[in-house]
């Protein structure tokens, strides 16, 4: 058997230096804390805490601390997509409406073409980016009628297919067709059918207590003054698939082991590698070359004239490994 990458003297050395400079980063930009893990194929070389998950509590921060991870829940609800389009219950062709008949919303380009699955999970629906509400100013997030209700007052922002927009809203729709075709809430198919095969026993797809053991406060930017203020504790409601998810950095590498597996879909294999190679394909590119969307796994990674950006970290950490020989990968919260 193969030395862990973790006992390589060079490695060991570069992980060093990592700690040393997170831990001026901390002091110097006045971080409460983070938990960072870096894993080479299926092995989780290396996981720690630094800082504080919570200043009011002093609770320290541990690679099992539990994070609100934001956008980083596309991943999950892409990977349901291809997990139902694998077992023949849907096609990314389809439109939306086969599997949301009620779904209706405002048509600014009615000649365009209509709006598929696959469009969602590109971000070339052309929907507005978020569903009709200030959710994110007044931390007060919309349920499934509120979505229902609303939808029919807004309109498109594009035309379908002429451009990448990033919409919170269209991953939010797919996480209803998910519930639809799987005849199951989008929660508990997560759960069942990803997160446990995945052995992410402390991932959470509804929003826990805000006194759950191990779960980290938010806090805002730093102000001039050097204080960062506890931020408001939300849940997502309705917009669970785009941005709810809860998880650790040693569950969160899990899911990203599964990037660099092959095989037939089956246990811990999830997605059958073929799968997981066209959705780590680039799906969508600017005409002017200069941006495009990857891959369906990460829900969007973009980019523009420059380094990989992406909405999540470990979006960006996949979206480079795929490009390299070295499948080695950081899963960060």
């Amino acid at each position: 058997m193969a030395a862990s990458l973790a006992t390589n003297p060079s490695v060991r050395s570069a992980i060093g230096l990592l700690e040393a400079w997170l831990e001026s980063q901390l002091a110097y930009r006045g971080w409460p804390g983070l938990s960072i893990g870096i894993l080479h194929d299926q092995e989780l070389i290396w996981a720690r805490g630094f800082g504080h998950a919570s200043l009011e509590r002093s609770e320290r921060a541990t690679p099992d601390t539990l994070y609100r991870i934001a956008s980083i829940t596309k991943l999950f609800t892409s990977t349901a997509i291809l997990q139902l389009r694998d077992a023949g219950k849907l096609r990314l062709s389809d439109p939306l409406t086969q599997h949301l008949p009620w779904f209706k919303i405002g048509e600014a380009y009615p000649d365009a073409p209509r709006i598929t699955i696959e469009h969602l999970l590109t971000h070339t629906a052309g929907l507005p980016r978020e569903l009709g509400f200030p959710y994110w100013t007044t931390s007060d997030f919309p349920s499934a009628e509120d979505a229902r209700r609303r939808l029919p007052e807004q309109r498109t922002a594009l035309p379908t297919e002429t451009a990448w927009k990033y919409s919170n809203l269209g991953l939010a729709l797919a996480g209803e067709v998910v519930a639809a075709v799987a005849g199951q809430p989008f929660e508990q198919h997560v759960s069942e059918r990803i997160l446990k095969p995945l052995g992410m026993d402390r991932t959470l797809v509804k929003t826990p207590p805000k006194d759950a053991p191990g779960l980290a406060t938010g806090y805002t930017r730093r102000l001039p003054t050097g204080v960062r203020s506890e931020t408001p504790f939300t849940d997502g409601r309705w917009i669970t698939p785009a941005a709810n998810m809860t998880t650790s950095v040693t569950d969160l590498a899990r899911f990203a082991m599964l990037q660099f597996r092959d095989g037939s879909a089956g246990g811990a294999q999830v997605l059958r590698g073929s799968t997981l190679r066209e959705m780590h394909r680039v799906h969508w590119l600017e005409p002017d070359w200069v941006a495009l969307a990857g891959a369906w796994a990460s829900g969007s990674c973009a980019r523009a004239a420059g380094p990989w950006s992406a909405t999540a970290g470990v979006c960006a950490a996949i979206a480079r490994s795929c490009s390299s020989a070295r499948r080695t990968a950081s899963a960060s919260s």
